[in-house]
């Protein structure tokens, strides 16, 4: 009984997980962080902590004096400060096959970026946009602000 319990409650996660979550291993890390930082996936806010796992789809955002330190499985560093808002809308890793691919939007504040792999072996297939700007990766390091309207 305990062990069809144990079964029905694994695939019920698996159920109510947010699709990709099973084929796609984890985009990242949270390294560090202090202040006010949530994390948004399938429309559902919790507070993030150092350890969190992340996935394509997720949105992070720091309140006033919020930081947030991120490692994306490509070794891509992204750094956001306080006020600011950064959804991860595509990251795909796995050189092996030739798949490859990071996106994301910085909607506000201020995001810094070491690039990692993706960005190195496919700098096409790398972008970060912004409401009024797409920044292609032509280089290693950049930093992005975008102001509250």
């Amino acid at each position: 009984m305990r062990r069809t319990g144990f079964l029905f409650l694994g695939g019920l996660a698996l159920l109510l997980a947010p699709a990709g979550f099973a084929q796609e291993p984890p985009a990242g890390q949270v390294k560090s962080l202090s202040g006010p930082v949530t994390l948004t996936r399938a429309g559902q806010t919790a507070a993030l902590t150092a350890g969190q796992l992340l996935h394509a789809g997720d949105v992070l955002a720091t309140g006033e004096g919020g930081s947030l330190g991120v490692i994306l499985r490509d070794d891509t560093s992204l750094s956001l400060g306080p006020k600011a808002r950064l959804t991860l809308d595509r990251f795909v890793f796995d050189p092996a096959a030739e798949r490859l691919g990071l996106a994301a939007k910085l909607t506000r504040g201020t995001l810094a970026v070491v690039a990692g792999q993706i960005a190195r072996l496919a700098p096409e297939r790398t972008e970060f946009s912004t409401p009024t700007a797409n920044i292609g990766i032509r280089g290693t390091k950049f930093v992005v602000k975008v102001d509250d309207e």
